[in-house]
């Protein structure tokens, strides 16, 4: 008989996982996801800026799974029965042999900022996002004089939708005094923790851009289309975006399962729950540490390398063959400038202009070609 696996989470490891194992003869897969689209979520700055359409970033996951030939359930996860092996859903239960939790991640925003629940929007929200690009060409196309747009968090996500919007402002002849964009970010330069090689360039792209970027102090509160900073700085808006970090999730309470102040589950070095090892737990939702003990940053690029060796695992569990270990590195990183600019580090090597922009649509779409 074939043995059944379910895959919570439709996010980059949920779905390399179903690419590598759709041709395994002795695997039923199922794919639960509380949404009906999986987001290409390294392409959001490009969407939300009006430079793509909706269809290439966001993936029907029914049409998906009936060209594949896999279940699809559009739910909410209520609870996970580990010790039989059962996923009860809204109004149904779904038992598995094997289980992988991809669920991803949401966007933090910190309480200790007074009245941020009344501007927490998640972006990763297929509906806020839409929303958020609504509001942003609604703001361009404004003959008002003055207008603000404010990203606050300067780390990837925050300086390639900066850059993106900056860049439509340009192409547009839209001039400062019409409208502006504004970068918060509370370290000392954006991208945080990142080579300085891609901190240099992407500073010097912000600034050809006119980028306003705050550094040095933290967002205390927002109030009445203000934000106010730490060192007395007030910032109007007329439209804030919030990338501040992430956080995963909390799906499951159980007393046998090791979870962090982040909701990831800690999991063994072959990615699995400690006490039932039929169980997987790949990408963003996984506290994961590197050969000297660091913590592995979630990052698209992780996810599907702990996607392609966790299908590999499943089909060894199958065939009762060994595990592999654990071992994924980050190969590189790439940001976006805008205007057909990327910077990046690849292999230990820098590289940046058209050929880095090249680089990183090939990957992009190869990606994207997994739902054609």
């Amino acid at each position: 008989m074939k043995k059944k696996l379910v895959i919570i989470g439709a996010g980059y490891a949920g779905i390399n996982i179903i690419n590598k194992l759709l041709n395994n003869k002795d695997i039923e897969i199922t794919l639960i996801n509380k949404t009906a689209f999986h987001l290409h979520q390294t392409d959001i700055h490009k969407y939300i800026s009006g430079q793509c359409k909706f269809e290439e970033v966001a993936f029907d996951l029914n049409k998906y799974a009936k060209q594949n030939g896999i279940t699809f359930v559009e739910a909410n996860v209520d609870k996970i029965d580990f010790d039989s092996k059962k996923i009860l859903l809204d109004n149904k239960e779904i038992s598995y042999d094997y289980l992988t939790i991809a669920t991803g991640s949401a966007s933090f925003f910190p309480r200790q900022i007074k009245n941020i629940e009344e501007y927490a929007e998640d972006i990763k929200d297929i509906t806020i996002l839409k929303e958020q690009r609504e509001k942003f060409l609604n703001i361009i196309n404004s003959k008002e004089k003055n207008k603000n747009v404010a990203i606050v968090g300067g780390g990837l996500s925050g300086v390639e939708i900066a850059l993106e919007f900056a860049q439509v402002l340009k192409e547009r002849n839209i001039l400062e005094d019409e409208c502006k964009i504004s970068l918060i970010e509370q370290l000392p330069s954006v991208l945080p923790n990142m080579d300085p090689f891609l901190v240099d360039n992407t500073v010097k792209a912000c600034d050809d851009l006119n980028i306003k970027r705050y550094h040095g102090a933290v967002v205390s509160e927002i109030k009445d289309d203000t934000i106010f900073l730490s060192d007395n700085n007030k910032i109007p808006f007329n439209m804030i975006v919030l990338v501040i970090g992430v956080s995963s999730e909390k799906l499951v309470d159980n007393d046998l399962l090791q979870i962090n102040v982040k909701n990831q589950f800690i999991v063994d070095e072959y990615l699995r729950l400690e006490n039932y090892k039929e169980v997987f737990v790949v990408g963003d939702v996984a506290q994961t540490k590197d050969e000297n003990g660091n913590y592995v940053l979630p990052t698209a690029q992780i996810a599907k390398l702990q996607a392609i060796l966790t299908a590999k695992n499943i089909d060894n569990l199958v065939k009762n063959k060994p595990l592999q270990k654990n071992d994924c590195k980050t190969k590189g990183v790439m940001v976006d400038l805008a205007n057909k600019n990327t910077v990046g580090l690849l292999m230990g090597l820098k590289v940046k202009g058209f050929i880095a922009y090249f680089l990183k649509r090939f990957v992009s779409n190869q990606h994207i070609n997994l739902f054609k």
